[in-house]
């Protein structure tokens, strides 16, 4: 009788030890169960983006990042960049973020005021083509015009053909240009491309380089001067002022008299 207890002892002893060996080794092999992580599908960059270049629909595309590394005010659809034009060099794999483009309108009604219209300006003066000059910054134009005129502009001061041609060959042309400060405080509202189409390449297979334009908001009277210093005088400069900078500025045409007195330049005497 005291040996069937011993053995009954026995055998208990040997079950728990092996549940508990059992117990040790499945609570090791499955480990802590991973949570999954939440993610978001967000806009990121397939291709190198320029400052001031368009955010075309090949350049972006949606891809699901970690709810945690999503930097605030970043876009969760392709057509939210639809017109967008990037403020800064965005890399391959950035993810785009509202603070790095500029989308004409938005926030606004119809984007152009009411007062205002939008009017085209090449983009060919040395700050607009190098990328200085972005959508919501301020520009004034300046222009250079000769302000001596090739024929008589009111009837009372017309010449003979004689006469005429004796002026136009005694005076210096290169001594009637003079240098102006014209339209102030033009707000940039958009910067466009020249269309390209489909396929188009240069001989290297990149897509060919597009000309550009800077839209200005300007009152229509500032448009209709616009159109003439385009037409007429043709090269514009512009000059980038800050965006809360609202002054007009009152300066003086600059020609040769003015840098002559200005800076007291006296001319040599000739030689007897």
């Amino acid at each position: 009788m005291k040996r069937r207890n011993w053995l009954w002892f026995v055998a208990s002893a040997l079950l728990a030890i092996l549940a508990g060996v059992l117990a040790m080794f499945l609570l090791r092999d499955t480990g802590p169960v991973e949570q999954a992580v939440p993610q978001q599908e967000v806009v990121v960059a397939v291709a190198a983006i320029a400052a001031n270049d368009s955010i075309r629909a090949d350049r972006v595309r949606l891809e699901a990042k970690n709810v945690a590394d999503i930097p605030s005010g970043a876009y969760v659809t392709v057509t939210e960049l639809e017109n967008a034009t990037a403020k800064r060099d965005i890399s391959v794999g950035e993810i785009i973020l509202a603070q790095d483009v500029y989308i004409p309108g938005e926030g606004e009604d119809g984007g152009i005021p009411d007062d205002k219209v939008a009017v085209a300006l090449p983009a060919e003066d040395i700050l607009s083509k190098w990328g200085a000059v972005l959508p919501g910054d301020h520009v004034d134009l300046l222009i250079t015009m000769d302000v001596i005129l090739e024929s008589p502009m009111y009837p009372w001061n017309v010449r003979t053909q004689e006469e005429l041609a004796f002026y136009s060959f005694a005076r210096d042309q290169s001594m009637d240009d003079v240098s102006v400060l014209t339209l102030q405080n033009l707000e940039v509202f958009q910067i466009i491309e020249e269309p390209l189409a489909e396929g188009q390449q240069n001989e290297e297979g990149q897509p060919s380089q597009r000309q550009r334009a800077l839209i200005l908001l300007a009152d229509p009277q500032d448009a209709v001067v616009l159109r003439y210093l385009l037409d007429v005088v043709g090269s514009v400069t512009l000059a980038k002022r800050s965006a809360e900078n609202e002054a007009l500025f009152n300066v003086q045409p600059v020609n040769i008299n003015y840098l002559m007195l200005r800076y007291g330049v006296v001319l040599p005497q000739p030689l007897e």
